[in-house]
């Protein structure tokens, strides 16, 4: 492990060893994966920078050892994550693998992304702010078989929630890579929250990964999204908060926060009671609407819906709306 960037989650009290290298590592205590002066060396200095908050290097050449330490921290500072690199003095230390911290409020449609998280996406510069929709979380998510799983668990989060996968990306330069994470449930402000670290784990650093192989549902999805003119969002049956765009997103619709409110993602305040009549009516199969979401311009576009539930794992209670939208005739 000498030589190897390490990264230690540390969302909660307790380090625990998420990635040696780009090798994924279930959750572990340090003791349960490192050894000897490695194990000494990352519990002082996990210690050393939660303790200050600040990078932390040092080098000694009696011992001929180079340490170095260096804090993930969310949007308020938090460390959840810390990067540590062991080995001797004299070799050049590489790059460590991109990664960021990041939280998701499950109540609403925000995340909270860091300059570092916009970094694993190579989000452009013009596009990056701290809060952004939940959709756009999630834009560059390519499809993954456990995705209904994690949408379920999510729906269900609490402060026992812990969750830990890769899953495949293609980030906003429109290189393939390979995402792990790991996301624990919270509760912050009376809200719930996922609190989550994540890491590029494919080779290099800008090398395409090598794509999955097409499952069958993946093939049978596909077909489904690839009518034009019709776009399809998974949305929060209760909340009717959208979760993501499943294929292209819908032009000159707003999905994305702006930090202005009338610009930013709504549905018409008179059609939100349609929309919920809309939702709740899936129960007997699917169902249909005209309603008005708000535009990037800022003003409402007219969009006919159809509505259906779809099941995010065999268990009937873990439900979601499947939305197909098409641009009406007329535009207020």
């Amino acid at each position: 492990m000498l030589g190897e960037w390490l990264l230690i989650e540390c969302v909660r009290k307790d380090p625990n060893v998420m990635a040696i290298g780009r090798k994924p590592v279930r959750l572990q205590p340090l003791q349960k994966v490192l050894r000897n002066e490695t194990l000494k060396a990352t519990r002082r200095l996990t210690n050393q920078v939660r303790r200050s908050g600040h990078r932390w290097e040092e080098t000694s050449t009696a011992r001929g050892e180079h340490l170095i330490a260096e804090p993930i921290t969310n949007t308020t500072d938090r460390i959840y994550g810390i990067r540590i690199w062991v080995g001797h003095t004299g070799i050049e230390v590489p790059l460590p693998p991109r990664s960021g911290a990041w939280d998701l409020n499950l109540d609403t449609m925000v995340a909270l992304y860091t300059d570092e998280t916009h970094d694993v996406y190579q989000v452009p510069k013009d596009r990056r702010r701290t809060e952004i929709s939940r959709m756009s979380a999630l834009r560059y998510l390519n499809f993954a078989e456990d995705e209904g799983a994690a949408f379920a668990l999510a729906m269900r989060a609490d402060d026992t929630t812990l969750y830990q996968n890769t899953w495949p990306i293609i980030r906003g330069d429109g290189v393939a890579r390979d995402l792990h994470f790991c996301a624990r449930g919270a509760r912050v402000g009376g809200r719930r929250f996922l609190q989550g670290l994540a890491i590029d784990i494919s080779p290099g650093r800008d090398e395409p990964a090598e794509p999955p192989p097409l499952t069958f549902s993946q093939a049978v999805m596909a077909a489904e999204l690839s009518v034009p003119g019709i776009y399809h969002a998974l949305v929060d049956l209760k909340t009717l908060i959208a979760h993501r765009w499943l294929g292209a997103e819908m032009p000159g619709i707003a999905w994305e926060l702006t930090g202005d409110a009338d610009r930013d993602p709504a549905l018409h305040p008179e059609d939100i009671a349609l929309a919920r009549a809309t939702a709740r009516a899936t129960i007997d199969g699917p169902s249909n609407a005209v309603l008005r979401l708000r535009n990037t311009q800022g003003g409402w576009t007219r969009v006919r819906v159809e509505a259906k539930r779809v099941l995010l794992t065999r268990d009937s209670d873990a439900v979601a709306i499947l939305v197909s939208m098409a641009h009406d005739t007329a535009t207020e």
